[in-house]
């Protein structure tokens, strides 16, 4: 509607000006014609005037009838009139009678005076002695193509004698008037053109460019800049539709939504550019595998939703979400690198699941949620238990919110020994969670979710300055390794900090490691690499937890100030029974070893393993063997007692892993 506004405003606002232009050239044009009428009459009465100067001043000194004094001035006339502009001329008495005639013979125009003057001639004229003269166009051949024919009263002795009707040839005077005035009305019609036909042509342009912004901007309130695909708020209006068409043909519809697995980690690994690549990409899959009559919308980051609208059955959506997941599945090459581009799919059936669109797509993202949990690159549908495993989530993030203001987190730590000397060098603090309704929690429970609602950043500040409290009034001096989030990273000043909890707590900067994951390696930035050489320089240690199990690569470790590198518990463990893994171990090891960075293998629980990392050249060991987590009071009190410690048997070992 505002695009018709707008288009009727410009549009007229072009004709006016357009109107406004012809109005003033018509008007030049005409000024033109009265101006050019005006100065041929001044130019033949001054003609007429220079012509008859001569028989005037006899009349004025001799005392003649008009008659009389013509016949003695005729010759005179007659001589003048052919070295002068007059081609004819009429001679009329006091009556207005013509008595004599002068010019071509075979025209004569005026039978009297009063049709000189068409009209008679009037007393004023008389008195006054004015010279009445008429531009005229001669249509005859024996006169020129424009005349003027100018009246001469003449008086004597103060008395009205007669009048001479003078004919004053003005064929050039007409025609330079013509060209003349031609000029004019062109140059004036070309300003006028220039004055407001600029402005038109920006009323023209304006228009057209806001008609073009308008439709840009109608487009995107609907559609995805990036994929071209409808957004969130054209898809709920689709989704309604769609609900009210399938009521009245009482077939199916179903509502996927599709997630790109691990897409952050990707979009960050290589790129923006790659990640709107990989984007494009899921596009054209999803475009090239609907049906005529379904829709496709991307609503979020990575995140697209389809409608299946017209279905027979509900498991015919179970197998174009299989199909669409072994599509999108293949390979693709995206700035030089090959990446396989795996998605999680979630669904949800109208009317089987329900007929409401908010419910519909509240269970389909639940039904994703289920296929995200089980590890991504698969399709789940809705079921009944999904909303009891809702809830239960929603629950779980409200306790957790809650938890840090009602002193619900302690510590534990678990001792790091030094293989050589088998005496225990530090301790790791791990954060435990009494929920009230289910007592000690692990954090592998409840750290992916503190995490993704980044309720991490205050559980990790608390977590760091409780462990420094409590190391700095252990009875010996050790390290206290501490874990920290890519998030903290990302939306607090961790430098800074590190640096006021130490000095609040007053521990020795030597004594605190800080460990950090490969996902914050991830996003290798500017800040990232400036954050860590910041930690360094405060005094503390950068260890990488959980090495070789993240989307990086081992040029990490060299680009990196780190101290220590943690071998990940999931290949410890399996290293006994799998030589590949035993080989990764190994090159590990040999890999700190020269870049002269610390080895500390976790997950030790038997002997056996024990007895591998330390052939193998590591140098500290963490895990069940040596004991388990305890609480901060039973922390210190073992650290008050002497530090080596004495292996426990197998079955100890086991004992201790079955209590963990």
């Amino acid at each position: 509607m505002s695009r018709i506004i707008f288009f009727k405003r410009d549009l007229m606002t072009v004709l006016g000006l357009a109107l406004l232009i012809v109005c003033m050239i018509g008007i030049v044009i005409l000024t033109s014609t009265s101006v050019k009428e005006i100065q041929l009459m001044y130019d033949a009465r001054a003609e007429a005037k220079r012509w008859a100067t001569g028989f005037n001043t006899a009349l004025q000194t001799e005392t003649y009838d008009l008659q009389n004094a013509f016949a003695n001035r005729r010759i005179h006339l007659d001589q003048r009139r052919l070295v002068s502009r007059i081609f004819a001329f009429d001679v009329f008495d006091e009556s207005g009678n013509l008595f004599h005639s002068a010019g071509p013979s075979d025209w004569r125009p005026y039978r009297d005076l009063s049709f000189a003057l068409k009209s008679p001639v009037t007393r004023y004229q008389r008195d006054r002695k004015l010279l009445t003269a008429q531009v005229r166009t001669g249509e005859e051949s024996a006169v020129p193509a424009n005349y003027a024919s100018v009246v001469i009263p003449f008086h004597s002795a103060g008395d009205y004698i007669g009048s001479i009707v003078a004919f004053v040839d003005q064929s050039e005077q007409a025609e330079y008037f013509t060209n003349s005035f031609l000029i004019i009305a062109s140059v004036t019609g070309i300003m006028l053109l220039i004055a407001f036909g600029i402005p038109s042509l920006f009323v023209i342009f304006r228009t057209r460019d806001r008609i073009k912004a308008e439709e840009r901007v109608r487009y995107l309130s609907c559609h995805d800049e990036l994929t071209g695909l409808a957004n969130r708020k054209l898809f709920d209006r689709q989704l309604g539709r769609a609900l009210e068409t399938r009521k009245k043909a009482g077939v199916h519809l179903a509502v996927l939504i599709v997630d790109i697995d691990r897409f952050k980690e990707i979009n960050n690994a290589l790129g923006h550019s790659a990640g709107d690549s990989v984007l494009r990409y899921v596009t054209e899959i999803l475009k090239s595998n609907i049906r005529d009559g379904d829709f496709a919308a991307r609503i979020g980051g990575d995140q697209f939703t389809l409608i299946l609208s017209s279905i027979a059955r509900a498991g015919q959506a179970a197998v174009f979400a299989a199909t669409l997941k072994e599509a999108l599945s293949a390979p693709l090459w995206v700035n030089g690198e090959q990446i396989t581009c795996t998605v999680s799919i979630g669904g949800a059936v109208a009317p089987d699941d329900t007929d409401d669109a908010a419910i519909l797509i509240r269970h389909a993202n639940l039904a994703l949620g289920r296929a995200r949990a089980d590890g991504g690159n698969a399709y789940k549908f809705f079921e009944d238990g999904m909303d009891t495993a809702f809830i239960e989530r929603r629950d779980l993030e409200c306790d957790l919110r809650r938890a840090l203001d009602s002193d619900q987190f302690e510590l534990h730590y678990q001792p790091q020994v030094v293989l050589d000397t088998q005496t225990i060098c530090g301790y790791e603090a791990l954060i435990r969670w009494n929920r009230p309704a289910d007592g000690t929690i692990s954090p592998a429970f409840f750290i992916p979710l503190a995490e993704e609602t980044e309720l991490i950043v205050p559980i990790g500040e608390w977590v760091l300055r409780r462990a420094c409290m409590d190391a700095a009034a252990w009875a010996k001096p050790l390290k206290v390794a501490v874990n920290l989030s890519a998030i903290q990273f990302k939306r607090i000043n961790i430098v800074k900090q590190v640096k006021g909890i130490l000095e609040e707590t007053g521990l020795d900067p030597a004594r605190l490691e800080l460990e950090i994951t490969e996902s914050l390696l991830i996003n290798t930035t500017g800040k990232v690499v400036e954050d860590l050489n910041g930690l360094r320089a405060l005094g503390v240690s950068i260890a990488m937890d959980d090495f070789g199990t993240g989307y990086s690569s081992l040029s990490y470790i060299s680009s990196f100030p780190f101290n220590r590198i943690k071998i990940d518990k999931s290949f410890v463990r399996t290293m006994t029974r799998d030589k590949a893994i035993m080989g990764i171990v190994k090159c590990i090891i040999a890999m700190g070893r020269s870049l002269g960075v610390s080895i500390t293998a976790e997950g030790v629980e038997t002997p056996e393993q024990n007895q591998i990392v330390k052939s193998l050249g590591c140098h500290q060991v963490q895990g069940f063997l040596y004991g388990r987590p305890v609480s901060a009071s039973a922390c210190a009190k073992r650290i008050a007692e002497p530090l080596k410690i004495t292996l426990g048997n197998r079955a100890e070992a086991k004992r201790a892993t079955r209590a963990a």
